[in-house]
């Protein structure tokens, strides 16, 4: 799982929760959204069979194949991911799911006949079908790999009555850039100041100049920072610019800013950073990343730098942005005979924005990138819903079955991250096929590959689903559902989310007990049919409802796919154990209980999701 513990999950706690009859409301108002079940209720003998078959001990014995030495990490294109995928698909097949992947075809070439009534492999919500053809369980594709790229940027400036002055900088000195798309931009700079636009408080870091065509230059944060007269301090604007935690993959409020940087037609941003008190220069970072732990084993990261050819690119994918050292800002500035820290003063001065076009100078940029081949594959099994109508609708449940791979003699076995979520989607599927009356719409099963590199299974899922999009119900999320909470956890979770009253939350719940779920605000009936499924299970929830822009809530699991497309999401997500991304995340570690006690819940609204 490529993310930090909930910052990409950073929605207002918005909507009381609804129909949950077991439920308890408490102020503050952050805590309306919690649901209490103070007594389990008996669940409909017609999910009975299903429910009663996700056991910690059956789920334990599939994590222990997923997570073994044997796999070596399940990296994507890895003989182990192969062999995941292929464990997968003989479950699949031994429970009677359909399958949902490739359509099949002879030696000759021809499609064969097929056998069964599954709704026909749609590629995109306008293309056509395959016809009547069999299926496979694999829908495979193919990637690029950045082999390797060299980054590089240089000022050119003119000043009256002198010579044009070139002046290189280094990556990994100056400048913190990486891209697996090949750059070449030469173009002229504007100081932007914060790059913040907010009519809320009347202030337009962009109204006094044409960023089109143009290299933007801004400070990462908002002025006043440090001063409570700021009219950043406001409580909105104070999360959305002051984060108690960075958001990763340049997201958070850089995201927003760059985004709307580029909307107006910026071909590049370079991003210095605001406080380097408390933040750093971006030497900091340089050197961060070439530092060396010897408590912690000495090994490279080795993962895979991959596009998808012909998809759509993910906000962070597609564009230029650099974060620079002041050194070099002030390299740049020079020209306009400003500094850094003059242009903040005269900012914070008036709490009025300072934009200017730096006279004389551009900067090219460039990237180039060697390429090579992959291929890889999800496994997608289809339960046929019972109804002749709604059956070509469907609810997707997913999780992503690639792992970090192996380094060296290190194996990243990948229980948590994320054996856990597959084992949970493996267990749902397998429930559901237990009982003898199906839902009433189809559900589809996904293996989502190469998460960890960039979304990538599931964000080809999308543009090639099993069924149009336009009948696909929601999407649940799977991701690391083996940890329970414990209170340091609750505690942490309370700091990054800017809980006002932390006690209140803590007296309420019972750690182990407790489970954060985001999900789409624009979503009733998905949120309605998880708190009606907890009435079954019994967890202390808190629902996190995530705003539609994605600006504010990016990257981190394969949710972020189905929510580019507009789709009603939820990411189920547990505690986070300290063996993330490690070589130490291994089946010892989870006795079963908690990763049951998710997929019961799943399984649960799955069902009402697909039977509504």
């Amino acid at each position: 799982m490529k993310k930090i513990v909930f910052i990409m999950m950073v929605g207002l706690l918005l909507s009381p929760l609804r129909g949950a009859q077991a439920q308890k409301e408490t102020k503050p108002d952050f805590l309306k959204n919690l649901q209490l079940v103070e007594k389990t209720e008996a669940i409909a003998a017609r999910q009975q069979a299903g429910f009663d078959s996700i056991t910690a001990k059956d789920m334990m014995a599939m994590l222990a194949f997923l997570s073994s030495d044997n796999l070596e990490g399940r990296e994507i294109g890895s003989r182990g991911y192969n062999t995941a995928a292929e464990y997968a698909i003989s479950l699949f097949s031994l429970w009677g799911l359909q399958p949902g992947g490739d359509a099949m075809k002879t030696p000759a070439g021809q499609m064969q006949s097929m056998a069964s009534n599954v709704p026909p492999v749609h590629r995109g919500d306008a293309a056509q079908s395959v016809g009547p053809a069999a299926r496979g369980f694999l829908q495979e594709f193919e990637l690029k790999e950045a082999l390797e790229s060299t980054a590089g940027a240089s000022l050119q400036t003119v000043r009256p009555g002198m010579a044009r002055r070139t002046q290189a900088f280094s990556q990994g000195v100056d400048f913190i850039f990486s891209s697996n798309l090949p750059v070449e931009i030469i173009a002229p700079i504007v100081f932007a100041g914060y790059g913040i636009s907010e009519k809320s408080v009347a202030y337009d870091d962009l109204a006094a100049v044409n960023v089109k065509d143009k290299i933007v230059m801004i400070l990462s944060e908002a002025p006043g920072k440090e001063d409570n007269a700021s009219p950043f301090q406001k409580k909105e604007l104070k999360e959305k610019y002051f984060p108690a935690m960075p958001a990763r993959r340049g997201g958070g409020a850089d995201l927003a800013k760059t985004s709307d940087i580029f909307k107006r037609g910026a071909l590049a941003v370079l991003i210095v950073n605001n406080s380097i008190a408390e933040g750093g220069d971006v030497y900091r970072d340089i050197l961060a990343q070439q530092q060396i732990h010897d408590d912690k084993p000495i090994l490279p990261d080795t993962r895979k730098r991959l596009l998808l050819p012909g998809s759509k690119a993910l906000p962070w994918e597609d564009r230029t942005v650099i974060r620079i050292s002041r050194d070099m800002a002030n390299a740049i500035l020079a020209n306009a005979n400003e500094t850094v820290e003059i242009l903040q003063k005269k900012i914070v001065a008036k709490y009025k924005p300072h934009s200017l076009i730096i006279p004389g100078a551009s900067l090219q940029i460039t990237n180039q990138v060697r390429y090579g081949l992959l291929k890889s594959a999800n496994v997608v099994g289809i339960i046929e819903g019972s109804d002749p109508q709604l059956k070509s609708q469907a609810v997707v449940i997913g999780g992503h079955l690639d792992h970090l791979g192996r380094r060296g003699e290190y194996v990243y076995n990948g229980a948590e991250d994320n054996g856990s979520g597959v084992t949970g989607v493996l267990a749902i599927a397998r429930a559901l096929a237990l009982n003898s009356e199906k839902p009433k719409r189809s559900v589809v099963f996904c293996l989502w590959t190469g998460e960890e590199e960039g979304l990538f299974g599931s964000r080809y899922y999308v543009e090639h689903p099993a069924f149009p999009l336009d009948n696909t119900v929601a999407y649940l999320n799977l991701d690391m559902i083996a940890q329970p909470w414990n209170e340091a956890g609750l505690r942490r979770m309370t700091r990054m989310l800017n809980v006002e009253d932390p006690e209140a939350l803590l007296k309420k719940i019972k750690p182990e007990n407790f489970l954060l779920l985001s999900y789409a605000n624009e979503s009733t009936d998905l949120r309605n049919a998880m708190s009606e499924a907890n009435r079954y299970v019994g967890f202390d929830i808190l629902y996190r409802e995530a705003p539609k822009n994605l600006d504010r809530m990016m990257g981190g699991s394969d949710h972020a796919a189905f929510a580019l497309a507009g789709k009603p999401w939820v990411f189920v997500m547990s505690g986070m154990s300290d063996a993330y991304h490690t070589p130490a995340d291994s089946l010892e570690k989870f006795n079963g209980e908690t990763l049951a006690k998710i997929s019961r819940l799943v399984y649960l609204t799955a069902f009402l999701l697909a039977d509504k």
